[in-house]
Order: C-alpha cells, then sequence, then structure tokens
C-alpha cells in the first residue's frame, strides 16, 4: 500500500499538486468539508464518484498489442536527451510541451518525468530518464474545467489507479474500484476522515 500511495503522488504532480491543509477551507468556489460530514454523507459521496469513474468506458486491462499499436509513436521519447536537460534545468513549459520531473527527496536525482503535449492535453507521458514510457494519463474531455477525472496505465495497458478532481487541490483516489482516499493540499483523509497520508511537492 505505501508503495501505491507513493505512486498517486507521483501521479497528481503533474496534474494538480497542492500544500498545506485546513479544515473547512473554501478554495476558489470550493467548500472542503469532509472532516464536519456525517459518515453516511462522506460514504455517499464515496459511492457517487466511483460510479462516475467507473461506469464510463473504462477497462482494467488493455490488451498490450494494442496499448502498444495505440501509443506506438510515444513508447519511446524521440526527443529523450533535450527533454531530460530541459527537466533538470527547471524548464516548465514550452512553445509545445508541459514538462514536470520527478526527483529523489534526499539526493534531488532526477529519476523520472512527464509530458503533455499542448495539442493534445488529455494524454500525459511519464518516462524514465532513458526515454522508456512508463505510464499514461487519460483525462476525461471536459479537462481542465473541474470536476474532471483521470484514468493511470501502465505501460503494458493495466489500469493503475483513477482519480476525480473537484478542485485545483482536491482529488479523490481509487485503485481497482476501490477508496483510497481524498487529497486536499497536503494531507489525504481517508473514508472516516482520519489523516492518513501528508505531502510536500507542490
Amino acid at each position: 500500500m505505501k508503495k501505491f500511495i507513493l505512486l498517486l503522488i507521483f501521479y497528481i504532480f503533474i496534474l494538480s499538486p497542492s500544500i498545506a491543509t485546513e479544515q473547512n477551507l473554501i478554495y476558489g468556489q470550493i467548500n472542503f468539508d469532509w472532516l464536519t460530514k456525517s459518515q453516511l454523507e462522506r460514504d455517499e459521496n464515496i459511492e457517487s464518484i466511483r460510479r462516475t469513474l467507473y461506469s464510463q468506458d473504462v477497462s482494467p486491462k488493455i490488451a498490450k498489442k494494442e496499448f502498444r499499436e495505440t501509443y506506438k509513436d510515444y513508447l519511446k521519447d524521440k526527443n529523450n536527451k533535450k527533454h531530460y536537460i530541459q527537466v533538470l534545468s527547471g524548464t516548465k513549459h514550452t512553445e509545445t510541451e508541459n514538462l514536470s520531473g520527478f526527483f529523489t527527496l534526499k539526493d534531488k536525482i532526477l529519476y523520472a518525468y512527464a509530458i503533455q503535449y499542448k495539442n493534445e492535453p488529455r494524454t500525459i507521458y511519464y518516462y524514465d530518464t532513458l526515454g522508456n514510457l512508463r505510464y499514461v494519463d487519460k483525462l476525461s474531455e471536459n479537462y481542465p474545467n473541474y470536476p474532471y477525472y483521470s484514468h493511470q496505465y501502465y505501460a503494458n495497458g493495466k489500469l493503475v489507479s483513477s482519480i476525480y478532481f473537484t478542485a485545483y487541490d482536491t482529488q479523490y483516489m481509487y485503485k481497482n474500484g476501490k477508496f483510497i482516499g481524498v487529497w486536499f493540499k497536503d494531507t489525504m483523509f481517508n473514508s472516516k476522515a482520519k489523516k492518513i497520508m501528508t505531502r510536500t511537492n507542490y
């Protein structure tokens, strides 16, 4: 579970990173009231979002051959060296791409990076430092307007997780249809409104 939660932090970094947390704060037009809801209200909220995420045409496993055919032009980052240098230097935006780098906490060593092409913003590609595709995010049609959702797949076509974004700083996390928790800024809460994890990336 710990490994999976770390993966979720990696996943949403480029989509909607956030920091800090307080009870009942209003961010934009969103009131985060998870801590003051009744258990029945939280359970209904969780189930409503789960139905939204998994009532769509979402496959838990895309055949590897089909997946590789769909993303054949992205299995290897053809501009790996350029992107590697750009991410190391802190570049986040170019004329054609949004970039995000992922570094080890202790030594600040780059171990992966993500690319979102501006001409197809509803797909995000995650690569290791050698330019090999590791994950693909598929975002819903209404992205970047809230609420929207995303599904992430391994490069072998297996569904990793699903996330429902209600605001810039609020995300509901699911794996295999099971609710994992809701992030509000830097804190994740479980279905019982108990704090279970924090994050530092923004």
